[in-house]
């Protein structure tokens, strides 16, 4: 054994709270005891006044320092830990200028600005510290001997070490590695603590050693600023309740030369070597390690630290104990620790017995030196754990089996690299919960002159400013400059204000200022420098930069600039510049990026009321927003809000040619091509500098103002342009409605705007002879079908019908023009009934011919007689042949949609019964067919056909009909009867093997889809189908979540089981896409209780712009694989989903399973059942069990979600790196209202026009907002039912505007 026990006299009583019981004495003799004990006649003040407070009790309730706010210098608790670890690396520093000045003997007591900008180019030390406060006791708390009641003391011990020496290599490295000390006294004056304790961070002052209060003097004794091994300390009081901190930092406590030597590898096996020749039970070759050595004497210094009384026996060590020879110098002991070698007589031999006895340490409570020494041999026991904790992780693995006990006995030590420990000591919580980590700036000089730290609030970097301010006026600029610093890095507002109401500017903050604007303040005045300059210059520089850092310099060096030149320009733009990252505008608006304007400005205007003293900071995001956005509105938003953005960039600020000079346009430019200018300009130009919105917007307002132009003024006030105020060749002409026709008109708009088409048509000669004449044409087919010489003289005539209509919307002069009604006629009536037409003559001829472009058009929008110098195209005769007369047989659609149901119930005033989107047969119309069998022969027909358009033989009662079938009548059913009739009058561009015909239509709407029917059971037998598509049906009743969402519900594998092949897969795929795709979405269902259709009005958010790659028929390996990855999520998520319904379903009696199970669990929990005297065995354990299985499923619920939202956010990026097939938006038909009535409008974009979108409803045609075309609110009827998307690189086929006016004298 190395220590062995020794009696000892029994020790003073004492306490330590928290360490040992407390004493039994009364209050009042404990503390006559402990001043009596603790203070020599030396330490008693010679000053009288001082000797009679001794004779007084502090009464803990009165401050002992009531000026401490007026000392400097002052630091933040966060200071004052930041100069403890730098404190050595200034002591130790071998840089000329710290080595000769006051900073080599540490910065703990020095002001900041005498080592605030040497600290970033010092290293911090590493502070450590014991977690385990069993093994070594290195925090304590104890009673204030001059107020025990009311003040505690509170003592933290800790190791200080060099970063940069900590990793060592060798164990004679470690014997040389430095392991400083630190102490921290914290007296806490409970009372004022909680009187006197102010809100914010603490301030603590400097207090000189003689300084010190003779009460405080008595808790401080084992202070002495002479020792020898203290380096550095300091001395702090806060200025608000008086706690007072006391900071020491020591030495090594292994410091000599011969004690480093000692655990170096040649000095252990030296002295083990010795060791050996003198014990002969030691082992040459079991060399002790160095941790060996510091566990012996780490043993040696813990024991009189674990003796709690003097009354148990002192452990005493034999001087011939084999390891404490082997391990160190044993007579170190006496030479260097303060042990005493004792000399005893052996009762038994008589001879004389040596042991070494430590000192002993129990009385620590009372005995102030005691304490000292105490202290020092807990200094060094900290200091072994840290020197053996990292030794041993020097050893080998064969080293560490051979003994692994002293391995076990560092590793078990639990040590500590943190400083949270002194926010603790401080009662600072405020950081101690605070989830901020510090800033790289609190090291920059700037924050230090303040004594800040980057996450202190704004009230407190003031209150810092103003105390530093006070307590030191010589050094009043150096602490501006670092409070506008500190202002700009943050962006606060509050400090930027707070910083705008000093009136100085130190002149090193204006140097630096000008020398980030590289203006040399020696060359130039910076009173006259110009505003415009030195803009100009932040501007370039700004825009020449991405660091942060870099642009906050900037920031700061113009803020500085305009308080220096008084100039409310620069500081306009400082105050207001936008924000580099449009993402933090919108979270000070606290609104998402996808919000309408009318949402933001709603965000703002609370945000402002809610809290005025951010208006500065929502005026930026604002305009942040509206120059990311290019939101005319929200500009008018901001000029009426913000008076500065008016004064500055209002039509006051710019002339008349001033005003034309900035859109760079001539004064002789009309409004219309101002208007257009203006837009390309807000549009489509970059964005160079973020005030060109508001100098365009500025400009276009004093153009406005001086023309006094309408047309300009609603474009600045609303955004749109008014077609009444524009000249009829500037905006699309708008179609009458003649009756049920509004979603005939959305059509014939839409396909006006494709320029290829719209050109085909107008240029369009053919003649029905000229179909007959060639035989190549006798076989062509459309739709598989062959076209009957009826069909192709009623598709010429119609597409006279639309040619002419084409010519009318491009030359008329009127804003509208109205369709002939036998172009509804023809449109609505399908196309497998005939229709005949009257020969024409010669009058007719005249009168149809479009030889003058005012005279050609004939629009009959009443069926009344015509003029006797004009022939009627559609004959209202009323003797028809009744047998001409045949019901129309309408087919059910091929996309399933229910067609028989009765439209009766449309309400006749209701503004939006134009037409259904559904078919009924209870309605069906009569109508005559061509018997093309009876017609006239070919060569008199031959004869009589031209190239105009002529009368159709049908009564008033047959296009009544028609035009009634037209509110009945599916849009796609139109569209479809439409394109054939476009290509039975159309000449094949060629046929395919099966004759059918390929010509434009086919080039510009049709695709081919691929369909595979591959048998499960061998799926090498793959029987492959191909087809054409003119638009994609998808299906709203599946609830998909968006567009992609929908198609891949319309492309997805289905399982199918067929007759011939068993259990199949189907597979479709795109093979060719066409120019021009259409997707229909599926919003009338059948009600099978009601007995009556019902529109679904669910929302299904598209995209301007999709991607069709993951649809197509592909080679390409990485598609195909993400396409069977993609397809396994699928079904996995299916599955997730399953389970979540399974869960959430709910029985006959509206509960759901947890439902059920919580009401059972209840109902067993309640007195019920014995009420009714019905017994069941372990009532309660059954509730318990229904209750965990709720928790059960509760648990999976939450789990199923976490993991449905990863699955679905993971699908929806599957394919995005896929994006070769790509389309745009350009039309989108809509329907208001319900299944059996309502009105179609539709929205077109023109790419032409800055890409804005224009609403076509009928004889009106406006401008509107993107939001309103992408408007996916719940609830809202006025639902998209067909999207129209157009093949990237083919976008110049869309057209919508073509005007062509012939000018009048």
């Amino acid at each position: 054994m190395l220590l062995k026990d020794e009696s000892s006299e029994p020790a003073v009583g004492g306490s330590a709270r928290g360490v040992a019981s407390s004493s039994d004495l009364p209050p009042e003799l404990v503390e006559t005891e402990q001043i009596g004990e603790t203070m020599s006649e030396s330490e008693i003040s010679e000053d009288p006044g001082k000797n009679e407070l001794l004779d007084t009790q502090d009464s803990g309730k009165v401050p002992l320092y009531p000026e401490a706010a007026a000392r400097f210098p002052f630091k933040t608790a966060d200071r004052l830990l930041d100069d403890i670890l730098h404190d050595l690396s200034f002591i130790n520093s071998d840089d000329h200028s710290i080595l000769y000045s006051d900073l080599s003997n540490g910065i703990l007591k020095s002001p900041v600005l005498s080592y605030s900008r040497k600290v970033g180019k010092t290293r911090a030390y590493n502070l450590g510290s014991l977690v385990d406060q069993v093994v070594l006791q290195t925090k304590f708390e104890y009673d204030s001997v001059s107020c025990p009641q009311h003040n505690h003391l509170q003592v933290f011990m800790g190791v200080l070490i060099d970063v940069t020496q900590q990793n060592v290599a060798t164990f004679n490295n470690l014997a040389t590695l430095p392991i400083f000390h630190l102490k921290v006294t914290v007296k806490t004056r409970d009372v004022l603590e909680r009187t006197k304790k102010k809100a914010g961070i603490t301030h603590y002052h400097s207090l000189d050693e003689s300084e010190i209060h003779p009460y405080d003097k008595q808790d401080l004794l084992t202070f002495d600023s002479k020792d020898p091994q203290l380096l550095d300390y300091a001395i702090y009081v806060s200025s608000d309740s008086n706690k007072l901190i006391l900071i020491e930092i020591f030495k090594p406590e292994f410091d000599s030369d011969e004690e480093r030597d000692a655990f170096k590898e040649e000095s252990i096996n030296n002295r083990y070597e010795m060791a050996c020749n003198r014990f002969d039970s030691l082992d040459p070759t079991r060399i002790p390690t160095q941790p060996d050595c510091i566990n012996t004497l780490f043993k040696i210094f813990k024991g009189p630290l674990n003796r709690k009384s003097s009354e148990e026996p002192r452990k005493t060590i034999n001087p011939n104990n084999v390891s404490l020879n082997s391990h160190i110098d044993p007579t170190w002991l006496t030479s260097k620790y303060g042990f005493e070698l004792h000399v005893e007589k052996d009762e038994e031999t008589g001879e004389d017995i040596l042991e070494y006895a430590p000192p002993d340490l129990t009385n620590y409570h009372r005995d102030w030196k005691v304490r000292r020494l105490r202290e020092s041999f807990t200094r060094r026991c900290l200091e072994l754990i840290f020197l053996g904790r990292v030794s041993i992780r020097l050893l080998s693995q064969e080293a560490v089996n051979r003994n692994p006990k002293v391995y076990r006995i560092f590793s078990m030590m639990q040590t500590n690299f943190s400083t949270m420990f002194w926010f603790q000591l401080l009662g600072e919580y405020r950081a101690i919960f605070s989830t901020e980590s510090s800033s790289p700036l609190d090291s920059d000089h700037h924050f230090i002159d303040l004594s800040a730290c980057y996450n202190y609030i704004d009230r407190d970097i003031i209150r810092n400013y103003e105390a530093q301010c006070t307590l030191d006026p010589e050094n009043v600029g150096v602490y501006v400059d670092a409070l506008n610093f500190i202002a700009n890095r943050k962006g606060a507002y509050q400090l930027i204000a707070y910083c705008g109401k000093q009136d100085f500017v130190g002149q090193e903050a204006l140097d630096h200022a000008l020398g980030v604007f590289q203006i040399d303040s020696k060359e130039f005045d910076p009173h006259n420098l110009n505003d415009s300059v030195l803009l100009s210059i932040y501007k370039n520089e700004s825009a020449s930069t991405r660091n942060p850092n870099r642009h906050a310099e900037l920031k700061n060096s113009l803020r500085l600039l305009a308080k220096f030149k008084k100039s409310p320009k620069l500081k306009f733009y400082a105050d207001y510049e936008p924000y580099r990252n449009v993402t933090q505008a919108y979270e000070i608006l606290e609104v998402d990026e996808s919000v309408d304007d009318d949402i933001i400005q709603t965000a703002y205007t609370v945000k402002v009321n809610d809290s005025p003293g951010l208006k500065i900071d929502c005026d930026r995001a604002l305009y942040t927003i509206a120059v990311h956005s290019r939101s005319l509105a929200l500009f008018n938003f901001l000029v009426q809000q913000s008076e500065e953005f008016q004064e500055y960039f209002g039509p006051d600020q710019f002339s008349y040619q001033d005003a034309l000079s900035v859109l760079q346009v001539n004064e002789n430019a009309g409004d219309d091509t101002i208007l257009e200018i203006f837009q390309r300009k807000w549009y489509k130009e970059p964005v160079f500098d973020a005030d060109q919105f508001l100098k365009l917007k500025g400009a276009l307002s004093k153009i406005g103002f001086e023309r006094n132009s309408k047309l300009i003024s609603h474009f600045i006030d609303t955004g749109t342009v008014d077609a009444s105020c524009l000249p009829a060749e500037n905006w699309p002409t708008g179609l009458n409605n003649i009756g049920n026709t509004c979603y005939l008109n959305s059509l014939l708009q839409y396909y006006f705007s494709i320029s290829s088409l719209r050109q085909y048509v107008l240029d369009y000669r053919n003649t029905v002879q000229h179909f007959l004449n060639n035989q190549e044409y006798a076989s062509r087919r459309i739709g598989g079908r062959e076209i009957t010489e009826a069909e192709v003289e009623r598709s010429v005539q119609f597409v006279y019908q639309l040619r002419d209509l084409f010519d009318s919307m491009i030359h008329a002069q009127d804003r509208c023009v109205t369709p002939r009604k036998e172009l509804a006629y023809l449109a609505f009536v399908p196309s497998g009934l005939g229709v005949e037409f009257e020969l024409p003559n010669a009058s007719q001829a005249n009168a149809n011919a479009p030889v003058e472009k005012e005279n050609y058009v004939n629009i009959d929008s009443e069926p009344s007689p015509p003029p006797n110098d004009e022939p009627l195209l559609i004959d209202l005769d009323d003797d028809s042949d009744p047998n001409n007369h045949s019901k129309l047989n309408k087919n059910s659609n091929d996309d399933g949609k229910i067609n028989e149901f009765d439209n009766s119930q449309a309400g006749e005033n209701d503004v939006d019964v134009d037409i259904s989107m559904t078919d009924s047969p209870a309605e069906e119309e009569k109508v005559t067919k061509a018997d093309s069998g009876s017609s006239s022969n070919n060569s008199n027909k031959a004869v009589a056909m031209n190239t105009s358009t002529r009368v159709a033989k049908i009564s008033s009662d047959q296009l009544e009909n028609a035009l009634e079938m037209g509110r009945q009548q599916d849009v796609t059913e139109c569209i479809g009867n439409v394109l054939f009739q476009l290509e039975s009058a159309s000449d094949p561009i060629s046929l395919g093997d099966d004759n059918e015909q390929n010509d434009l239509v086919k080039q510009l709407f049709y695709g081919n889809i691929k369909q595979n029917i591959i048998p499960l059971k061998d799926e090498t037998q793959v029987r492959t189908k191909y087809e054409r598509f003119l638009s994609l049906l998808v299906n709203i009743g599946d609830h998909p979540k968006d567009i992609y969402d929908a198609l891949d519900l319309y492309f997805r594998d289905e399982y199918l089981k067929l007759e011939e092949y068993g259990d199949v897969k189907r597979t479709v795929a795109v093979t060719d896409f066409p120019t021009i795709l259409q997707i229909q979405i599926q919003r009338v269902y059948y009600d099978r209780e009601r007995f009556m259709p019902f529109k679904s009005v669910a929302p299904l958010p598209f995209n301007e712009t999709i991607y069709m790659d993951r649809y197509s028929d592909t080679n390409n390996p990485v598609l195909i694989n993400r396409k069977r990855e993609t397809e396994k999520l699928v079904q996995e998520l299916n599955g997730l989903k399953g389970r979540q319904r399974e869960l959430l379903s709910k029985n006959e009696l509206g509960l759901s399973r947890k439902g059920a199970l919580i009401e059972t669990s209840n109902f067993l929990k309640s007195d019920v059942l014995e009420t009714q005297g019905i017994q069941i065995d372990n009532r309660t354990g059954l509730a318990q069990e229904l209750d965990n299985i709720v928790l059960g499923i509760n648990d999976e619920l939450s789990q199923l979600y976490h993991n449905i939202t990863q699955l679905e956010s993971k699908i929806s990026h599957q394919f995005d790196d896929f994006k070769s097939i790509g389309y745009s938006l350009f039309a989108v038909f809509i329907h208001r209202g319900e299944a059996s009535y309502g009105h179609y409008w539709i929205y077109i974009k023109d790419r032409y026009k800055s890409g804005i979108w224009r609403k076509y409803n009928d004889e009106t045609i406006t401008e509107v907002p993107e939001s309103e075309v992408f408007n996916f609110s719940e609830g809202n009827t006025a639902t998209p039912y067909f999207l129209v998307y157009v093949k990237q690189g083919h976008e110049q086929e869309i057209e919508p505007l073509k005007r062509v006016l012939e000018v009048t004298v």
